[in-house]
């Protein structure tokens, strides 16, 4: 198990860690039956909270913001030295397989939220098919809009009555943070909230997913891209630039604040 800390990655705390200590702490608040906010994050989420202010407020309500992209996983060494390095980075889809695997293992519920009908449908198929004593205790999929205070009163009655100890919420970044975040105030019972982004597209095998070779060389960006040109554009080159100059920037602010 691997924890260095948290470390500022442009205006929010990034939580350096591995799968282990997040599936632990995971562990630990359902055993204490305690709220937990979890969310893997991406460098376009972290510029998006530095040109957002309400954003960044919402990211620093979490528990844990853990690195989902490579490109957030090398900024930390690179601003702040090799030893607080991390070999792996917390991917979505693969934090969403273990927890499903510490919930087989542990008897814990789960509630499955966001996507559409057909892919939950599928998800769960995978799931079942993949951990076979796994409780999934409840699913809904999103409505794509604004939820109406019906709606919102509907949904946390459906999630208080699955008695689900884990919800996992696949609606895209950062719609899914503000989302999660709005739920967890909704709440009277203690849940642990985990968006994991594409993640309910990958395992269900509706969308594909990159080789991990192209993963590990910080490339699923550009195989993603490819893939869905119009929905990404944005979200990766605008992004993906502003991410490296502010990285580059925060990089000589410490240089210098180290100087002094």
């Amino acid at each position: 198990m691997i924890y260095k800390g948290k470390y500022k990655i442009i205006d929010n705390f990034i939580t350096v860690c591995d799968y282990d200590f997040i599936l632990k702490k995971i562990e630990e608040g359902i055993s204490k039956k305690s709220s937990l906010l979890i969310s893997p994050i991406a460098s376009h989420t972290l510029v998006r909270a530095h040109c957002d202010n309400n954003l960044k407020k919402i990211l620093d309500k979490f528990d844990y913001l853990v690195p989902d992209s490579q490109w957030v996983r090398w900024s930390i060494p690179y601003l702040y030295g090799k030893e607080k390095g991390l070999e792996d980075r917390v991917y979505g889809p693969n934090l969403m397989l273990k927890s499903c695997g510490l919930a087989e293992e542990k008897n814990y519920k789960i509630f499955l939220y966001g996507n559409k009908e057909s892919i939950l449908e599928k998800l769960k198929k995978k799931l079942d098919n993949t951990y076979p004593s796994i409780k999934i205790v409840g699913e809904e999929a999103s409505k794509f809009k604004e939820l109406t205070k019906n709606e919102w009163h509907d949904l946390i009655k459906k999630i208080t009555n699955s008695k689900a100890n884990i919800i996992i919420i696949s609606l895209g970044s950062p719609k899914q943070e503000v989302f999660s975040l709005e739920l967890f105030k909704r709440l009277k019972k203690p849940l642990v909230i985990i968006p994991v982004g594409a993640a309910f597209d990958f395992i269900s095998g509706h969308k594909p997913q990159a080789s991990k070779l192209v993963q590990n060389l910080g490339m699923e960006w550009l195989f993603r891209l490819l893939t869905e040109p119009r929905r990404l554009f944005f979200r990766y080159i605008p992004y993906g630039a502003n991410f490296i100059f502010l990285i580059l920037y925060q990089k000589i602010k410490l240089l210098f604040k180290n100087q002094n």
